[in-house]
């Protein structure tokens, strides 16, 4: 928690309070909504009841999102907060004569009221994080912010339930409840500090599907930031498929009655919440868009495991767990980019966007649930196999977009597992896209570079040995090294300022590896190109000297320890 200092930890306590207050309330109103209509039609409407529940809630997010994401750019995030938490507080104190007078249409009004508010609420919440804590820090709140929500998941489904039944299924007891809880929602949003508007004057449009495109046609100009917003997408699709499919799953396979099978779900938002905890923790200061592809990949696997041991209970639960665990680390950084890839102005639209296409794909599961049952007569342990290899799809699209972001994490991994590194002169480092100069003496220096900053690299080498092992050569053009020939030095080379200026561009660094001893007179030659300094000039980059230096293995230390330095090469790099 010392991550923030004292005032933004505030705000984002309270902030993170107030979305835990509100999933926990809508999970909880839901569920009563459903039980409600169950009591007053019987168990034999459950699937209509289900069906059209499930509709209403997810009517508003699809019809208001994009109206949300222009309120959310126009005027202050926190008064957008406070004003519906303050609506939703009114609206459940309603609720409670609703169920007093056995009113279904009431409750299903309020329902849509309530998923109205929650569509409101979600561009303002997610978009005002980057104004209270710093961007350091974006991927860590997230995380925490993903645990409470499915915390909150967890409790409002037990809650709904334990309260209907030790109050002998009263449902204005519940309803008071859930209004004491709106109370201290409305509370804790009060405590959010001021924030600014964010000047936008975009006027409303009722045309709201057209609003949607122009948003991700617009997101589509900024780097990684489309792919972001439907990767996040697809995870809301991934987990509304689970919870669909648990039920069926439990009852055809395990031998579960229904509401066992519901706890399957509750396993899973237990695994989504431990990695979203993971993937902050991995991510640190920065954003690690390099997870998403390996998490993606571990989701197809569970999957596909989740069919092979359809029928063994004792399998099944870590197998469920790890699916969500996975779901978790591959969310949080889709949702950390959005939020600071955006630009200020048009955050809460971009992030309005990708709710509206995260809803969307609740529908498409719901389609998907439909089509496997009724259409192709597939079991429920078969329909985790579509899903899976729904995934393995949609992760291969992904790692062709974030292939520089993946190549960067396995080289920091294999960075980390081959060296033993000091780095020195860290305030030298730039947390923007910046060329780096230095000499090179093996191919490891390739590992060593992406292990000491968190930025994306495209290497540039001079001169370089050739290699008999075809391995090196995989790393290299898995990096997309580029070869600079003795022919022509790489000032005079028009091509390779020309591709150092498209990365750069791109937001990615430049690693420029010399066989000369003296880095400052290599540095004297670039500065005195006229091409490689239009390009400096026209991107604002700065040029940093870098030395590298690789020691002697450690031979006197405890005999673990030594057994583990076999395969870590102590090295020092100075930035200068």
């Amino acid at each position: 928690m010392t991550i923030f200092s004292e005032r933004r930890f505030s705000s984002f306590t309270f902030l993170n309070a107030t979305q835990f207050l509100a999933a926990l309330n809508d999970n909880i109103y839901k569920l009563l909504v459903i039980f409600f209509c169950i009591q007053l039609e019987g168990m034999e409407n459950s699937h209509k009841i289900l069906a059209t529940t499930g509709a209403i809630f997810v009517l508003p997010f699809l019809l208001f999102s994009a109206s949300a994401g222009i309120l959310a750019d126009r005027f202050s995030k926190r008064n957008i907060i406070i004003l519906t938490k303050t609506l939703e507080f009114i609206t459940l104190a309603i609720s409670v004569s609703a169920f007093y007078y056995e009113s279904k249409l009431a409750a299903y009004f309020i329902l849509f009221l309530m998923a109205t508010y929650s569509a409101i609420f979600a561009p303002s919440k997610y978009s005002i994080l980057p104004e209270l804590v710093s961007s350091d820090k974006i991927s860590k709140s997230n995380g925490l912010m993903t645990s409470f929500t499915f915390l909150a998941i967890i409790l409002g489904t037990f809650t709904a339930s334990f309260l209907l039944e030790i109050s002998g299924r009263n449902y204005v007891f519940v309803g008071l409840f859930s209004t004491f809880l709106g109370f201290i929602a409305m509370v804790a949003s009060f405590c959010i500090e001021e924030t600014p508007p964010a000047g936008s004057s975009k006027r409303f449009n009722i045309f709201f599907l057209g609003e949607i495109a122009s948003t991700l046609k617009q997101a589509a100009s900024y780097p990684s930031l489309l792919t972001a917003m439907f990767g996040s997408a697809f995870f809301l699709f991934l987990g509304a498929f689970v919870q669909l499919n648990a039920i069926p799953f439990a009852v055809e396979s395990l031998n579960l009655t229904d509401v066992q099978g519901g706890y399957l779900f509750l396993l899973t938002a237990v695994g989504i919440g431990t990695g979203a905890m993971i993937a902050g923790k991995i991510s640190g200061a920065t954003i690690e868009l390099g997870l998403v592809p390996l998490a993606g990949l571990g989701v197809a696997i569970c999957s596909y495991f989740m069919d092979y041991y359809a029928h063994d209970l004792v399998a099944v639960i870590p197998l469920i767990i790890l699916l969500g665990l996975f779901g978790g680390i591959y969310q949080i950084p889709l949702d950390s980019y959005v939020q600071v890839a955006s630009p200020k102005t048009s955050r809460g639209q971009m992030i309005a966007a990708t709710n509206f296409l995260s809803f969307f794909g609740v529908l498409c599961a719901s389609g998907l649930l439909y089509l496997n049952s009724h259409v192709f007569g597939l079991s429920s342990g078969e329909g985790f196999i579509v899903m899976g290899t729904i995934t393995i799809i949609v992760t291969v699209l992904i790692s062709f977009q974030y292939f520089d972001y993946l190549t960067r994490f396995i080289g920091m991994i294999l960075s980390w597992l081959h060296f033993k590194t000091t780095i020195h002169g860290l305030e030298n480092i730039s947390d923007e896209p910046a060329i780096y100069i230095c000499k090179h003496t093996a191919w490891n220096d390739t590992l060593l570079m992406l292990g000491s900053q968190r930025l994306r690299m495209r290497f540039f080498i001079e001169h370089e040995q050739d290699h008999s092992h075809s391995w090196i050569k995989k790393i290299y053009r898995m990096l997309r090294v580029v070869m600079v020939t003795s022919i022509e030095p790489l000032e005079n080379n028009l091509e390779c300022i020309a591709s150092i200026k498209n990365a750069l561009k791109k937001r990615i660094s430049v690693c420029i590896f010399v066989d000369k001893d003296n880095i400052g007179e290599e540095i004297k030659k670039l500065n005195q190109s006229y091409s490689f300094n239009k390009v400096c000039d026209e991107v604002g980059c700065p040029i940093i000297a870098v030395t590298l230096q690789k020691g002697e293995k450690e031979k006197s230390s405890p005999i673990f320890t030594r057994l583990w330095n076999k395969l870590r090469v102590p090295a020092e790099i100075t930035f200068v």
